[in-house]
């Protein structure tokens, strides 16, 4: 995807990849050879159900019209005596039949009482059939009941420590409830043999505080042999058609603006001949708002959902009406089921990739914040390098508070030019192969 250019190019404005962490997103405790050693050494036993699941919730507390829970291959459905498939490095787990993702049951986890930095962290060991990743991505089904804002990590060892990927996902503040949700890897230690992943490791924390996670279902996922990259420009600011859109017309990409319907035509904003010229180059204006939806009840959290989606269905966007992207990156479960119900793909802030053929919870894709040029560029390292979907998000480009500079923007883009991912919109996503 190479192609002829006088703008900047990037190893000359921002350097050679470093090792910094994507914002919020660092490394988890434990990886390494600093790490403790786990204190039991599970059985390779196989779980109770290695196909599909029977159907149930979708994740977020609600049936799913995606139908996210029946897809997929179990790779731990955590029922039956789960010491003998998981050991404990730190912290504790208890089973509980009283709630469950899917099942009869879920594993519980919790810091130990009074430890210097809350944490847990569980291991399943695949010995002697090592787990084949190759072609798969893993998902997982998490429900945090105390706080409310949390970290899920998971580490995949292939074959060893030295060879490993890290995968972390953030859980808004508000989410309360069950939901599924992929394991993008955010960083890389050697080269992981991925037909040949010997462990899985799951952490909650360290944090300040004390916690308690439910963890269930946990499954593979087909991938595509090509990764894929969205651009997305939040609240319809202006520089996503003076800035944005000709930088990515310039290699013949799409973009997606996330349109607020009465912000439209305002100062510094996107205006209707704007949104059309774009939408005639295959951009998304896709559906956005402005209030924090989870202070609200579920009654004016679908007016306002509709509203949006209706606005832009009125003004000619309909491919672009079937999704949503989560104000502030807040949502509650009556946000995600109504998100479920309206829209075919949902995105908020989550820190790390996606399977790129078909997220396992479409109304829970992650997004990147893509002001955080060395933590964007690493995660479209490895999303290119393992076949991935990462969202790369922004306010707007060029000056003012959470803007990106023109020339840092210029830099991301040839970055992705040199790279194999295949640049989308949301609707070319469900409308792709593997939808």
């Amino acid at each position: 995807m190479q192609r002829q250019s006088t703008r900047r190019r990037f190893l000359t404005t921002v350097g050679v990849v470093g090792t910094a962490s994507l914002a919020g997103c660092s490394n988890i405790t434990g990886g390494g050879s600093s790490s403790k050693q786990p204190t039991a050494s599970p059985q390779p036993t196989q779980t109770s159900s290695n196909e599909t699941t029977s159907p149930g919730t979708d994740g977020n507390g609600s049936s799913n019209n995606n139908d996210s829970s029946t897809r997929g291959t179990a790779v731990d459905d955590f029922e039956g005596d789960v010491s003998s498939r998981w050991g404990i490095s730190y912290g504790k787990y208890t089973v509980t039949k009283q709630d469950a993702f899917q099942g009869s049951q879920s594993l519980v986890l919790e810091p130990k009482k009074n430890a210097e930095k809350p944490v847990a962290k569980i291991f399943r060991s695949f010995y002697p059939d090592a787990l084949d990743l190759s072609k798969h991505d893993l998902s997982l089904a998490v429900k945090v009941n105390k706080p409310k804002d949390i970290k899920i990590a998971a580490e995949i060892i292939a074959p060893a420590e030295s060879s490993m990927l890290t995968a972390t996902r953030y859980i808004p503040l508000e989410l309360d409830g069950w939901v599924r949700f992929d394991l993008g890897y955010t960083s890389k230690r050697g080269e992981p043999v991925m037909d040949n992943v010997s462990e899985v490791r799951l952490q909650i924390g360290p944090i300040d505080d004390q916690f308690q996670v439910l963890v269930d279902d946990l499954r593979t996922f087909p991938k595509p042999t090509k990764g894929k990259v969205m651009f997305q420009f939040d609240d319809g600011h202006i520089s996503a058609y003076e800035e944005a859109y000709p930088i990515l017309k310039e290699n013949g990409w799409p973009g997606s603006v996330g349109v607020i319907p009465d912000a439209v035509n305002a100062q510094d904003r996107v205006t209707d001949q704007m949104m059309k010229e774009m939408g005639n180059a295959n951009w998304d204006m896709i559906a956005h708002a402005s209030e924090l939806l989870p202070n609200l009840k579920e009654q004016e959290q679908r007016r306002i959902l509709q509203q949006a989606q209706q606005y832009l269905k009125i003004m000619g966007f309909k491919k672009g009406a079937r999704h949503f992207v989560a104000p502030y990156n807040r949502v509650n479960e009556a946000t995600l089921s109504l998100i479920d119900e309206l829209f075919e793909t949902g995105y908020l802030f989550g820190a790390c990739p996606n399977n790129a053929q078909h997220p396992s919870n479409p109304s829970f894709i992650s997004r990147v914040q893509g002001t955080d040029i060395r933590g964007t560029r690493r995660v479209l390292d490895i999303a290119n390098e393992f076949n991935q979907l990462a969202v790369v998000s922004y306010h707007a480009i060029g000056s003012g508070d959470d803007a990106l500079s023109v020339d840092a923007f210029e830099a991301i883009v040839d970055h992705v030019e040199n790279t194999d991912l295949d640049v989308i919109t949301p609707s070319q996503l469900v409308d792709g192969k593997g939808w």
